[in-house]
C-alpha cells in the first residue's frame, strides 16, 4: 500500500482541475466535490506517517486499502465528467459537418439526470471518506506538518536506516573469489588514473541481497590491501550523504581530532590535515538512490576533492544498488556483481541449512534442497535465509512444503529485505508502475513497446506539458529501473527497450501489489471488490465453457484485463466482461478467435487501451468503437479479415497509438481529425493503394511505419508538412515509390528504414530534407541498390546498418568524417564485405574504428542484442516480429 499518498496526490489533482468544470454540473453536486477534496487534503496530511508505520501495524495497511479503494471511485467519476467535455468537444467540432448524425450516435444526454446521478454518486463516496477521516484518530498518526516543524522528529527518508560494518567472517564466504581479486587488482594498480588526481574510485554495483558489502569487507580486509594502504575508512552512507555527517564519521574513523559540533570549515581542515600525504582507502557501503539521498556531481566533486590531499593511489570504494549513483562518482572501475552459479549457491545453502558433514545423513534433503536453491536465482541474501530457516527442521514434508509453495518469498520481510529496500527507495511514481509488472508471469520478455502504453493508459505517466512524448517518458521509467537492478536489460537501443524481471524481484512485485493487482494464480483470498487489476495466462482459461472465475466477479471495478497468449480463450468470456467491468481501462484482446466484438464496447468510455491484434477473423468492428473517446492506443495488427475501419473513427480525439490492418483500398477522411496521434503503423493493409492526404493533418506524429502494404503505390504528396515525423519505416511494399522530389519529404528524420525495396539509389528528399538530422539508417533486402551517397552531410548519424544489398559493392568515401559514428554493420552483402575489409586496413579506416563498433557478416553473434544498435534497427525488428516485438 505504499503508494497511497501517490494516488491521493493525483485526485486531489484532478479535483482541483474541476473547480471550474466547463460542462454544466449541479451547485450542490459541485460543492459536495469541494467538501470531498477538502476531506482527502486533511487524510493526505497523516499519509506520510501512515505509509511508516503500516509495517507493524496491519489496521493500518488496512485502513489505506480502504482509502485507495475511494481515491479510485472518485477518479472514475472525475473520469465520467471529463468523458462529457469530450463527448461536448466532438459535438460541437462536427456541427454542421455531419448534420446531427452525431447527435443520433451518441445517447441524447440529459444535464438534470446526469447532475442527479454524479450528485448522489458523489455524496456517497464522500460519506464513506468521512469514515475513513474518522478511523484515521484511533491510529495516532502525525501530520506531515507537524514532523516537519517538529526538530526531533527523525528525519529519515526510508524508515529505518541500515547500518553496516567492516568485519567479516572469510571462512563463510563463498563464491566471490574472482570478484575479489578484479576488485583487488585495481586498487593495488597505481598507474590506471588519472595524474591530476591522487584519489581514484571503485564502484560496486548489483541487485539488494547480492553480496556487494560482503565483497567490499573481503577486499577491506585482504591482507595485500592492509599492506598497500596506511589508513582505511569504512562508512555506512545509506539514505544520506550529508558532508557534514560524512566528514565527521570520516575523520573519527581515521583516529584523527574528533570532530564533535564545530563548523563545516573546521570539520574539513581536520580531515585534510588529518589524511594529508598518507595513502588511504575509503569504503562508503551501500549509497541509496541519487535524488533520496541528496548527492549531487558538485557535491561529489567537492568531497572529493577534500579527500585529494591524501597520496597518489588513494582509492575510494562505493557499493550501490543504483547505476546512476555508480557513474556519478566517475569510477575508475565498475564492478557489476553477478549471481552465485547454482553449486556455489548449494554450497551456501549447505552451510547454512545443516551441522558441518550432517548434509551426508540427509541425501533425501538434498535433493529438495536443490530445487530449493534454484527457485533462489543465484541471490545468496535468499540462499542464506531460507536455509538457515529449513536448519531447525529436517522433517522431509517441511521441506517439500516450502519447495512447492510458489508463495514461499512473498509477504516475509526476513526472505529479501535489501530487495525491498531497493523498492522502497523507488519515487512514487515508479513504485505503481513496478506493481504492474506483477500481472506478468515469471519469465516473462517485456518490451518498452508493449509495457508503456499499458502504464500510460492507467495515468501512470505524468507530466504538465500539452504534448508530452509519454513513450519516451515510459523509456526513461524503464532506465531508472534497470539503474536500480530491478529490470535486467537484454537490449536497449534509444527508443525500444526489452528486458526480465528476476524471479525474486517478481515476488516483490507481486508482494508490494496485493490486493489491488491480481492474476489467476496469485489472487487475494478476501477483499476481492477492491481487485482492480488482473491477468489471465492460456493455461488458467481453456475450452469452450471457461468461464469468468468468480471471484473476478466480486471485482466490478476492474480496470485492467490482460489476456496473455490466450488463442483458446471464448466469445461468451469477452462478451460477459465488457458488459460487467465498465470501469476497464485496458482490454487485451490480443491474438484470439474473437468472430465478432460486442457493440457493448461502446460504453467502456473509461478505456484507454484496446489490443485485438491477431483476431484474424474479425471482419467488421462496431461502430460504438468510436464513441470511446478516451482511447489513447488502439492495435488492429493482424486482423486480416477486417473489411474497414469504422467510418467514425475520427471521434476518437484522444488516440495517440494507432496500428492499422484494413481489406479498405483507401483510408477514411476522418483519420485527420487524430490530431494527437504520435504512432501510425499499416501492416498487411493488401488493398490499400493510398494514404492519400489525410495523415498531412497528423502534426503531432512522431512515427509512421508501413508494413506488406503490396498495393500501395505512393506516399502523401506534401510529408514535409509532418514537422514531428522523426521515425520512418518501410517494409515490403513493392510498388510502393518513396522517390518524392527534394523538399517534398519529412524535414527532420532521425531514423529511417527500408527493407525489401527495389530502389536503386537513396531518394533526393531523404538526402536533402533530413541530412542534418538522420541519427540511423537501416537498409535490409535492398538487390537493386548500387550505390550509396556522400554521406559526408550526414553529421549526425550515428548507426549505419546495411544487410542483404547484394548490388552494394563499396561505401562510399570520407564515412570517416562521421564523427558520431557509433556503429557499422553489414550482413548478407559478400562484395560489400570484401571492400570493408580492405578498407579496414587504411588509415582512414583505422582512425574510424577506434569510436565505432564495427560488424561485419555477423561476425559477433552477441550483436544481435547490442545496446548500440540503430533505431532504424527497431523498426527492422517490429516489422519481421509483429507479435513479439509490436
Amino acid at each position: 500500500m505504499e503508494f497511497a499518498s501517490s494516488i491521493a496526490d493525483d485526485v486531489l489533482g484532478r479535483l482541483a482541475s474541476h473547480a471550474s468544470q466547463e460542462i454544466s454540473f449541479a451547485w450542490s453536486a459541485q460543492l459536495e466535490l469541494t467538501k470531498l477534496s477538502t476531506t482527502l487534503s486533511t487524510i493526505k496530511l497523516v499519509l506520510e506517517d501512515a505509509e511508516k508505520k503500516q509495517v507493524r501495524d496491519p489496521l493500518i495497511t488496512r485502513w489505506l486499502g480502504n482509502l485507495k479503494d475511494v481515491c479510485h471511485d472518485v477518479d472514475d467519476v472525475l473520469d465520467e465528467l471529463d468523458f462529457q467535455k469530450l463527448r461536448l468537444k466532438v459535438e460541437v467540432d462536427n456541427c454542421g459537418k455531419i448534420k446531427g448524425k452525431v447527435r443520433q450516435f451518441f445517447p441524447r444526454w440529459n444535464p438534470i439526470v446526469f447532475n442527479f446521478k454524479m450528485g448522489h454518486k458523489v455524496k456517497e463516496i464522500r460519506d464513506r471518506l468521512v469514515e475513513i477521516d474518522n478511523e484515521k484518530r484511533q491510529f495516532s498518526l502525525l501530520e506531515f506538518a507537524k514532523i516537519a516543524e517538529d526538530p526531533r522528529a527523525p528525519q529519515q527518508v526510508h524508515g529505518d536506516r541500515r547500518m553496516t560494518t567492516s568485519k567479516v567472517e572469510a571462512s563463510n564466504v563463498i563464491g566471490r573469489d574472482d570478484d575479489k581479486k578484479q576488485i583487488i587488482k585495481h586498487l593495488l594498480n597505481d598507474t590506471d588514473f588519472s595524474s591530476e588526481e591522487n584519489v581514484s574510485v571503485v564502484s560496486i554495483i548489483g541487485l539488494g541481497g547480492l553480496g556487494k558489502t560482503t565483497l567490499a569487507k573481503l577486499v577491506y580486509n585482504d591482507s595485500m590491501v592492509e599492506e598497500n594502504f596506511e589508513t582505511k575508512m569504512w562508512i555506512c552512507v545509506s539514505d544520506n550523504f550529508d558532508i557534514q555527517t560524512l566528514i565527521r564519521g570520516i575523520t573519527n574513523a581515521a583516529n584523527g581530532p574528533k570532530c564533535e559540533d564545530e563548523s563545516l570549515d573546521l570539520m574539513e581542515r581536520k580531515l585534510q590535515d588529518n589524511l594529508r600525504g598518507k595513502k588511504v582507502l575509503l569504503v562508503l557501503d551501500d549509497i541509496w538512490d541519487s535524488e533520496s539521498i541528496g548527492i549531487t556531481i558538485e557535491k561529489w566533486i567537492h568531497f572529493k576533492t577534500l579527500l585529494n590531499v591524501g597520496a597518489n593511489g588513494s582509492k575510494i570504494i562505493i557499493t550501490t544498488r543504483n547505476k546512476s549513483v555508480a557513474l556519478l562518482v566517475s569510477p575508475l572501475y565498475m564492478h557489476s556483481l553477478e549471481g552465485l552459479s547454482h553449486k556455489d549457491c548449494m554450497s551456501l545453502f549447505i552451510q547454512r541449512a545443516f551441522k558441518r558433514g550432517q548434509e551426508q545423513r540427509y541425501q533425501h534433503l538434498m535433493e529438495i534442497g536443490e530445487d530449493i536453491v534454484k527457485k533462489c536465482g543465484g541471490v545468496p541474501l535468499a540462499v542464506t535465509t531460507v536455509g538457515s530457516m529449513l536448519c531447525l527442521n529436517t522433517e522431509q514434508y517441511h521441506w517439500l512444503r516450502v519447495r512447492d509453495d510458489d508463495m514461499w518469498s512473498i509477504g516475509n520481510d526476513n526472505i529479501l529485505p535489501a530487495l525491498k529496500l531497493s523498492y522502497d527507495a523507488l519515487p512514487q511514481h515508479l513504485k505503481s508502475c513496478f506493481a504492474f509488472c506483477s500481472l506478468f508471469p515469471k519469465d516473462y520478455v517485456f518490451s518498452s513497446a508493449m509495457l508503456v502504453p499499458l502504464w500510460i493508459a492507467q495515468g501512470y505517466l505524468k507530466s504538465s506539458k500539452k504534448n508530452e512524448d509519454f513513450e519516451q517518458m515510459g523509456i526513461d521509467y524503464i532506465r531508472q529501473f534497470c539503474s536500480r537492478s530491478l529490470f535486467q536489460v537484454e537490449m536497449d537501443l534509444k527508443t525500444f527497450i526489452k528486458f526480465k524481471i528476476h524471479d525474486l524481484v517478481h515476488d516483490l512485485a507481486i508482494s508490494v501489489a496485493q490486493i489491488e493487482y491480481s492474476t489467476v494464480n496469485f489472487r487475494p483470498s478476501s477483499a476481492f471488490e477492491m481487485v482492480r487489476h488482473v491477468s489471465i495466462c492460456k493455461k488458467d482459461l481453456l475450452g469452450e465453457e471457461a468461464q469468468v472465475p468468480e471471484f473476478m466477479l466480486k471485482s466490478n471495478k476492474l480496470r485492467t484485463i490482460l489476456i496473455l497468449g490466450d488463442d483458446q480463450m471464448n466469445q461468451r468470456f469477452v462478451k460477459t466482461c465488457i458488459l460487467r467491468f465498465k470501469c476497464m481501462r485496458v482490454l487485451n484482446l490480443n491474438g484470439l478467435p474473437l468472430e465478432e466484438l460486442p457493440s457493448s464496447i461502446g460504453s467502456l468510455f473509461h478505456l484507454r487501451f484496446l489490443d485485438l491484434s491477431g483476431n484474424s477473423k474479425i471482419n467488421r468492428l462496431p461502430n460504438s468503437i468510436s464513441k470511446l473517446l478516451n482511447l489513447e492506443s488502439l492495435y488492429l495488427r493482424g486482423c486480416d479479415a477486417l473489411e474497414e475501419i469504422p467510418k467514425d473513427i475520427g471521434n476518437l480525439i484522444n488516440l495517440r497509438s494507432f496500428t492499422i490492418t484494413t481489406q479498405q483500398t483507401y483510408l477514411p477522411k476522418g483519420i485527420r481529425r487524430l490530431t494527437l496521434l504520435q504512432s501510425l503503423a499499416f501492416n498487411g493493409c493488401v488493398n490499400l493503394k493510398s494514404l492519400g492526404e489525410e495523415i498531412e493533418f497528423l502534426d503531432n506524429l512522431r512515427k509512421l511505419w508501413i508494413d506488406s502494404c503490396n498495393n500501395l503505390e505512393c506516399l502523401p504528396p506534401n510529408m514535409k508538412h509532418m514537422t514531428a515525423l522523426d521515425s520512418f519505416g518501410v517494409s515490403d511494399c513493392e510498388k510502393l515509390q518513396v522517390m518524392m522530389r527534394s523538399g517534398e519529404g519529412p524535414q527532420r528524420l532521425r531514423s529511417l528504414l527500408i527493407e525489401n525495396s527495389s530502389l536503386e539509389a537513396l531518394p533526393p528528399w531523404l538526402i536533402e530534407d533530413s541530412a542534418d538530422t538522420l541519427q540511423s539508417i537501416a537498409l535490409v533486402g535492398c538487390h537493386n541498390l548500387k550505390a550509396l551517397p556522400e554521406l559526408i552531410n550526414f553529421r549526425f548519424l550515428e548507426q549505419l546498418h546495411i544487410e542483404e544489398c547484394s548490388k552494394l559493392s563499396a561505401l562510399p568515401q570520407g564515412l570517416h568524417c562521421l564523427t558520431e559514428l557509433r556503429g557499422l554493420r553489414i550482413e548478407g552483402c559478400p562484395e560489400l564485405s570484401k571492400s570493408c575489409k580492405r578498407q579496414l586496413k587504411g588509415e582512414e579506416w583505422s582512425k574510424m574504428a577506434r569510436q565505432v563498433k564495427i560488424t561485419l557478416d555477423a561476425d559477433d553473434e552477441e550483436d544481435e542484442a547490442d545496446n548500440r544498435l540503430a533505431d532504424g534497427r527497431i523498426a527492422y525488428l517490429t516489422t519481421r516480429h509483429p507479435r513479439r516485438w509490436r
